[in-house]
């Protein structure tokens, strides 16, 4: 490397395109590196990984991108959900969550060695059944029946 390319690492930090890798990302920023509108390409959040969830993903079937300050950040994604490596719902559904997580490539978590624990993943569990009882059904999910206020 040469002296000036140094000098203006040191003095700038790394150039955006390493900034771009290091960080996390969302599912758009994720897909628009695919090409051909990411078609079939398997994508999960990073914390379904790190928890330890096997065979579960979405395959995503369409994006359509929002370009914001010249980027692609936000937009629509629709994909088919794979939990546990079975198919939940067909057609493909519109994806949730694609600016609020950091998303990934899928990797099996069983071939890093990370193991599902009970214990810590009942939060995702729980949301999971919440939403496939009523969003992805089409149908409301049941209320909290409410007290009966003393008169």
């Amino acid at each position: 490397m040469s002296k000036l390319a140094k000098e203006i690492l040191l003095k700038n930090g790394n150039p955006p395109i390493v900034e771009f890798f290091r960080r996390p990302k969302t599912l758009f920023e994720l897909l628009n590196v695919q090409k051909l509108k990411a078609y079939k390409y398997k994508v999960q959040p990073v914390h379904w990984y790190e928890k330890g969830f096997e065979g579960c993903y979405y395959e995503v079937h369409r994006t359509k991108y929002t370009i914001y300050n010249n980027e692609p950040k936000h937009g629509h994604a629709w994909a088919l959900l794979f939990w546990r490596g079975k198919q939940v719902f067909h057609p493909p559904k519109e994806m949730k969550g694609g600016t609020k997580f950091a998303w990934q490539k899928y990797r099996s978590p069983a071939a890093d060695g990370i193991k599902y624990d009970q214990s810590t993943a009942k939060s995702i569990e729980k949301r999971r059944n919440f939403l496939l009882k009523g969003y992805y059904t089409g149908l409301k999910p049941e209320a909290a029946p409410k007290d009966a206020a003393p008169q």
